[in-house]
């Protein structure tokens, strides 16, 4: 049998210690228990599995939101501001030259077509027109002499024409009985010779009356006419100098009001200057300037909004010219209807409000439309995947769009992730 020997001291010494270190650790660990999750953390920790403390495993699918867009139209509202004028607002100029005698209306006051507003002088005008008559009755007085004396010398001439006829009558006669005597022997050479020669003489005389009342119906014809022109130029002249004299007297054209006088008492005015000026604001209508593309949609019977001292009107686009002026933007006139002069003043300015319909297409906020390699594109999620699709822009107006080419149905990504791309994996959001 093998003799066994006591350990050395030093390993002695070693046992002692392990036992000591094993008697403080073991307090702690039948507190946690063998079973509880802190021995289970301490024990899967150092497999390095289900670490709490360790990050979430990273997903490569990016969250989206997507919106379903709508068709229609792109509609937006617009204000201009117009200036009320009216139908009829004249400077009505004077169409005679005189000195102003009276002033026969004030400014703001109601006139009636015809009615007399300006008086100028006619003195001037009222002696044209004196001359002018009396030269009328000159040449009046004129032809009437000369159609008594062209009818008495047509008369004379006629008689002598007459008893010449009967004296040529009985020469004939006369003539015709001495070529029978003649022939029988009766009477001589002679005889018949006298008898032919008084018949020449008769037919001769004949012939030169007929003349004379010729020459005297040419002679008194062309005077006639010439006196007849020169009653009719005194005729003109009379009228015209009393459309003058009717024309120193300023005449509303139109009923209206008398929006402001020009012309001052004594004040000597030319033909063609302003005396004042007439508005009719029975009938008013509203000026403005919009851009080519908005009157293109704004034809004529279009109904808009016309905003002045915080009332609404109705306004309707006239047809007009739609002529693009310096500035670029066309003129457009409007009725106004429900408004007066009594409450709308002529030359106030308002707010024209409308409405255009720029496009038809879907519609989608102007942030879901990219532009990348120089088209315009959107995302669509199909799945799980983002699908990159080029569209067309039709209209874009206050951060709306309407563009063509997405598909009916589609969902549109918005807001569009920076880093999103055409076939990346993604997550929508519910």
């Amino acid at each position: 049998m093998k003799a066994v020997h006591p350990p050395s001291p030093a390993l002695a010494a070693l046992l002692g210690l392990a036992l000591l270190l094993g008697a403080c650790n073991k307090p702690a660990a039948d507190k946690a228990g063998a079973g509880s999750p802190a021995s289970s953390a301490s024990t899967t920790t150092t497999s390095g599995q289900n670490n709490l403390d360790a990050a979430p495993p990273k997903s490569s699918a990016l969250d989206v939101s997507v919106i379903q867009p709508k068709q229609g139209g792109l509609t937006v509202s617009r204000t201009a501001s117009a200036t009320v004028t009216a139908v009829q607002d004249s400077q009505v100029a004077a169409l005679a030259s005189g000195a102003v005698t009276r002033v026969l209306a004030t400014a703001g006051q109601s006139v009636k077509a015809g009615q007399i507003v300006v008086q100028l002088d006619p003195s001037a005008i009222q002696q044209a027109l004196d001359n002018a008559q009396i030269q009328l009755k000159n040449a009046q007085i004129n032809l009437d002499q000369t159609r008594r004396n062209t009818g008495q010398s047509t008369g004379q001439l006629q008689s002598a024409i007459t008893a010449a006829q009967a004296n040529a009558d009985k020469a004939q006669q006369d003539a015709q009985s001495s070529r029978k005597l003649y022939a029988l022997g009766g009477i001589s050479q002679a005889d018949l010779t006298a008898s032919e020669a008084t018949l020449a003489q008769t037919q001769s005389a004949l012939s030169l009356a007929k003349n004379n009342l010729t020459q005297n119906g040419q002679s008194g014809g062309s005077s006639l006419a010439l006196l007849q022109n020169q009653v009719q130029s005194a005729q003109v002249a009379v009228r015209q100098a009393q459309e003058n004299l009717a024309k120193a007297s300023v005449r509303a054209p139109f009923s209206g009001t008398v929006a402001s006088i020009s012309a001052k008492l004594g004040e000597y005015v030319n033909t063609g200057t302003a005396v004042f000026r007439l508005v009719d604001g029975s009938s008013l209508t509203a000026d403005f300037n919009v851009a080519p593309g908005d009157a293109a949609a704004l034809g004529a019977g279009s109904k808009l909004n016309f905003d002045y001292g915080g009332k609404t009107y109705l306004a309707v686009i006239k047809e007009g010219d739609r002529v693009t002026g310096s500035d670029r933007l066309v003129p457009l006139t409007t009725r106004l209807y429900g408004a007066s002069a009594s409450n709308l003043p002529v030359g106030g300015v308002g707010q024209m409000r409308y409405r255009v319909t720029l496009a038809s297409g879907t519609l989608l906020p102007s942030g879901a439309i990219q532009n990348d390699g120089g088209d315009n594109a959107v995302y669509l999620a199909e799945g799980s995947t983002a699908v990159r699709r080029t569209v067309q822009i039709l209209a874009e107006s206050q951060g709306q769009t309407a563009v063509s080419g997405v598909p009916a149905g589609a969902r549109v990504i918005y807001p569009v992730p920076p880093s999103l791309q055409g076939g990346a994996s993604i997550k929508v959001g519910e």
